[in-house]
């Protein structure tokens, strides 16, 4: 192994310090297996809506229908005990709201009296069915008429404005716009603006609970009493199950005071040591305690000593078998793949939790294995499309998150996300969201209203690394972690180049400076590993651990 291939493994060990969250989970594979009219089904791969299955990955139902929420978004309407439902095509549910039964984009459009409009600039409110700017008009009185201001002072007196500076509404018999003076302005009435400030007209207090003053010190309050925390602890429930009781009859949810040296405390129950010293739940037990097992805040009584408990609680004795999610293998020391044990050792691969024959090329996307050599075969976030069909081949199809991207759509690429669109005219990407230039400015992947209409909006530099071509990719390629950045430029540390089409790595200097010519692509997190080139920054879609993308780039090239 050479020096530099060394050093890239001790920063992959010790320097890649975050990881995606999904990273460290590890999910039982009989969460993912449903039942639909009798016949299992895994939820990566279908769905049931009203009994009937749907093939595809990341479906969803609306009503009776499937659709995908990647690109389509399902609007519910609420009738008696009923409910009517309509999908909205080419809108992700990542970036829509519903308007009744129809989807739109918040940042451009709004829902006025059950109406989609567009806005006129980003801060616009609803007028009746009209959306306006506030800035410039008035929506005024019970027919809600629009107002061109006035002046920058100007407020609603019923269906007319006034002028605030020089003028008051005075609520009388009638609404009745009087000049302001030292002496007089509604001086038989009320301002408008006065009686507006209460709602209702009424304001209600409600005197609070009288707390024990708990002065001194190392003197803490604990429910109703006041206590010394350097010689004892506050008791406090965390479970929110309902009909909580520590024994019969004890069921007071009360904070309470304990001895820690005597007691142990247990989700709100206090029991005595001195050997129950641990928490199971509300249970208390001690190590030393025979025939017990706790799996996941569950006591398990009369079992034998030496008995585990699977990935879904329920106790087993390994030496006797093995259980893969909630199905048991007489035999011991073997490894799971879903419900099935399978020998890593022969041709076999698991791929979340489905096991399949192994060739040489052989790689994971989501639960398939496809030949990650074979250029008519694409994963995309754990999606696995054959190119075949489309007449394409994987040097010019490109990945928007889970979905394979049309030439006439727009992919749009935040830090953790990304959106397909429609395209359309002076729209832009900010980040995975898709903005009216004219509303809309953007600085690094954050949203402003725009200060003049037709503000220029600079074209995202950063993607998807799926979307860099095979041949950049097994070229060179390099990966860091973000220190900080500037405005024209970012600075990593722990930096490699991966040449993909040798296998080989070699250290960058740390820290290395990325000049970004401030063009205006999403912020980076400090912290966080991202892939990039001499210009660009790319987030890793597909997989969530830089080992996972090393090992895909390495097998790629």
């Amino acid at each position: 192994m050479s020096l530099s291939s060394a050093l890239v493994i001790v920063w992959l060990i010790y320097g890649s310090v975050t990881v995606s969250e999904s990273a460290g989970i590890v999910h039982s594979a009989c969460n993912y297996r449903k039942i639909c009219d009798t016949i299992e089904y895994d939820i990566r791969e279908a769905i049931c809506c009203d009994r009937h299955i749907h093939s595809g990955a990341g479906l969803s139902c609306c009503g009776g229908e499937a659709f995908n929420p990647a690109v389509a978004t399902c609007c519910k309407v609420k009738h008696g005990n009923k409910y009517q439902v309509e999908i909205t095509h080419g809108l992700s549910e990542m970036v829509s709201a519903c308007c009744g039964l129809k989807a739109y984009n918040p940042l451009n459009e709004m829902c006025c009296n059950s109406t989609i409009v567009v806005k006129p600039v980003a801060k616009a409110q609803c007028c009746g069915n009209d959306a306006i700017d506030v800035d410039s008009y008035l929506c005024c009185g019970r027919n809600e008429e629009i107002l061109r201001k006035t002046s920058n002072s100007s407020l609603c007196c019923g269906d007319v404005q006034y002028d605030s500076e020089t003028q008051c509404c005075c609520n009388g018999e009638h609404l009745e716009i009087q000049n302001k003076t030292q002496s007089n302005c509604c001086k038989q009435c009320e301002c408008v603006h006065r009686i507006s400030s209460a709602v209702g007209g009424n304001m209600q207090t409600q005197k609070p609970t009288p707390q024990p003053i708990c002065n001194g010190k190392n003197i803490s309050l604990c429910g109703s009493s006041c206590y010394n925390h350097s010689k004892f602890q506050c008791c406090e429930r965390k479970e929110t199950t309902p009909n909580w009781c520590c024994n019969p009859g004890l069921c007071d949810a009360s904070p309470t005071v304990y001895d820690p040296s005597t007691q142990v405390c247990c989700d709100g129950c206090v029991s005595t040591k001195p050997w129950m010293h641990k928490c199971c739940g509300l249970t208390a037990y001690g190590l030393a305690q025979r025939r017990v097992l706790c799996c996941h805040n569950t006591m398990y009584l009369d079992k034998e000593d030496g008995e585990e408990y699977s990935e879904i609680s329920i106790p087993y004795d390994p030496a006797k078998g093995t259980v893969c999610s909630s199905q048991f293998h007489a035999l011991p020391d073997q490894h799971c793949c879903g419900r099935e044990i399978y020998r890593p050792e022969t041709n076999e691969i698991c791929c979340d939790g489905h096991r399949h024959p192994k060739g040489k090329n052989s790689h994971c996307c989501g639960i398939q294995v496809y030949n990650i050599k074979d250029p008519r075969m694409k994963c995309c976030a754990g999606t696995l499309y054959n190119l075949t069909s489309l007449d394409k081949y994987g040097h010019d199809a490109q990945c928007c998150g889970s979905i394979l991207q049309e030439d006439q759509k727009v992919c749009c690429s935040g830090d953790n996300k990304e959106v397909l669109y429609s395209p359309k005219n002076n729209f832009g990407c900010c980040g995975h969201r898709y903005v009216n230039t004219s509303l809309w400015s953007c600085f690094a992947g954050k949203l402003k209203p725009a200060k003049q209409a037709g503000s220029h909006q600079s074209k995202m530099i950063r993607g998807s690394l799926s979307s860099v071509n095979e041949t950049q990719l097994c070229k060179e390629i390099r990966v860091g972690i973000v220190q900080s950045m500037s405005q024209h430029s970012i600075v990593f540390n722990y930096g490699v180049i991966i040449y993909g089409k040798n296998g080989t790595m070699k250290p960058l200097p740390s820290p290395y400076i990325l000049k970004t010519g401030g063009r205006n692509s999403p912020e980076p997190i400090p912290g966080k590993p991202y892939f990039f080139d001499e210009s660009d920054v790319y987030t890793d879609f597909n997989h969530d651990s830089v080992f996972k993308s090393l090992h895909f780039i390495i097998s790629k090239c």
